[in-house]
């Protein structure tokens, strides 16, 4: 046989595969296109600069100076009424050149201040990438759950349709064949408009949170989505106690870190700014070229130290330190609001994930029921002992258990996964 034959056989006769996108592959395409990350990674990357700024203050600054100057007449030198020089300056202009260096050698704290407050904001923003980080994964996990939960409901609305159909048919022959009035017939007829419109909303929903979805994953909103519908849930949080998951939160959530960070870096920033009011001590040192006419030579060299200490700006630096220490207590309070506000959102979640196991317990046994009462209603109006009206009520609270058990399901991982957000360990 042919082997290009035999291969195309073998392919005729696989089952056909179907690819489904799981939650992890959704969170590595996130993390990849979200914007979200690319601006907190370019703070993260500027403040890292600041920090090799502040340590390069500690080096030598080397300027080039340079000027031109033309004077309206060049100034001479006078000594006594008997001997004028000839002009300074040939031309009545002159050029001034030189190169100067400065190297710090005291600055009262100024420079180490200014570097422990640019590592500070440096810290913040890395805490804040992966608080970020985190936000991306839980958004993205929440519209996968919601892509899920639609669809599931699209499924039900489908099935309800279904089942309303046929029961429609069923009570058409019937009052054709006189068994049954017609308002029998008219009643199931409203009852599968209203499931088919049920249909229509649950289909739209779902256009939605495809779009949702493929938004946060940097696609095309109308791109076709195929998920995997086991949610990797059960891995997330071990631990059931709510105490000690409320100490995992104040000891993992990075936005505690990253406000403790900027509350550090506002207190350095005050100490530096009171430092640079105080005495800033330096080595100095250059050369110097200057045109002139009358001196022995055009070129100097010079070393020597200087010293700058402000005594007096009216307040400005004082002012400024104490604006930067009440900023710094600001954000002490923000972060003690944000401890309690932690502190709510794991114990809100964990009662989540309690509520939600349970919902879908109960859930689950009400579908079986409600199937059974489903069956028994339709097969009682078939035998003429049941009514219209039983099988309608037994299909409604058929729809509600199988949603009621999608609901619980679904919430249940919400819950999860919010969890694991709250205790920073998503």
């Amino acid at each position: 046989m042919n082997l290009r034959i035999f291969v195309l056989a073998v392919l005729i006769t696989l089952p056909a595969v179907s690819w489904s996108e799981t939650l992890q592959q959704a969170w590595a395409t996130a993390i990849q296109f979200d914007q979200r990350i690319a601006a907190v990674e370019a703070e993260r990357d500027a403040a890292n600069h600041n920090v090799r700024s502040a340590k390069a203050s500690r080096y030598p600054r080397v300027d080039l100076l340079g000027s031109f100057t033309q004077l309206d007449s060049a100034p001479r030198f006078v000594f006594g009424d008997s001997f004028v020089s000839p002009k300074i300056f040939a031309d009545d202009n002159f050029v001034n050149a030189g190169v100067q260096v400065e190297l710090p050698l005291f600055t009262s704290g100024l420079i180490p201040n200014q570097i422990s407050a640019a590592k500070s904001v440096a810290d913040a923003s890395q805490a804040q990438l992966e608080a970020v980080r985190q936000d991306i994964l839980l958004d993205v996990a929440l519209n996968y759950i919601s892509v899920l939960r639609a669809s599931s409901a699209v499924s039900v609305a489908q099935s309800s349709v279904k089942t309303l159909a046929s029961h429609a048919d069923d009570a058409k022959n019937q009052f054709e064949f006189g068994a049954v009035p017609k308002n029998d017939y008219l009643a199931a007829s409203v009852s599968l408009a209203n499931s088919q419109q049920r249909k229509l909303q649950a289909a739209n929903q779902l256009d939605l949170a495809h779009a949702a979805y493929n938004r946060l994953l940097g696609r095309p909103l109308a791109d076709s989505v195929a998920l995997d519908p086991d949610l990797p849930t059960d891995t997330l949080v071990d631990e059931k106690n709510l105490n000690n998951l409320t100490q995992l939160a104040l000891q993992n959530r990075q936005e505690l870190s990253g406000l403790s960070a900027r509350a550090e870096a506002l207190r350095n920033k005050s100490t530096a700014e009171r430092a640079s009011s105080r005495p800033q001590l330096a080595l100095t040192g250059g050369y110097n070229f200057m045109e002139n006419e009358v001196l022995d030579r055009n070129e100097f060299w010079a070393v020597g130290v200087t010293l700058k200490w402000n005594l007096f700006d009216g307040g400005q630096t004082r002012q400024r330190a104490a604006a930067s220490e009440l900023d710094s207590i600001a954000v002490q309070h923000r972060l003690t609001d944000l401890k309690s506000r932690i502190e709510l959102q794991v114990r809100q979640a964990w009662l989540d994930c309690s509520e939600s196991a349970n919902r879908k317990t109960v859930a689950e046994s009400a579908v079986q029921q409600a199937v059974e009462n489903l069956q028994v209603a339709r097969d009682r109006y078939a035998a003429g002992a049941g009514t219209n009206t039983e099988v309608l009520d037994a299909e409604e609270l058929h729809v509600q258990t199988l949603n009621n058990r999608d609901n619980a399901r679904f919430d249940e991982a919400f819950a999860k996964l919010r969890l694991t957000r709250a205790i920073g360990a998503l």
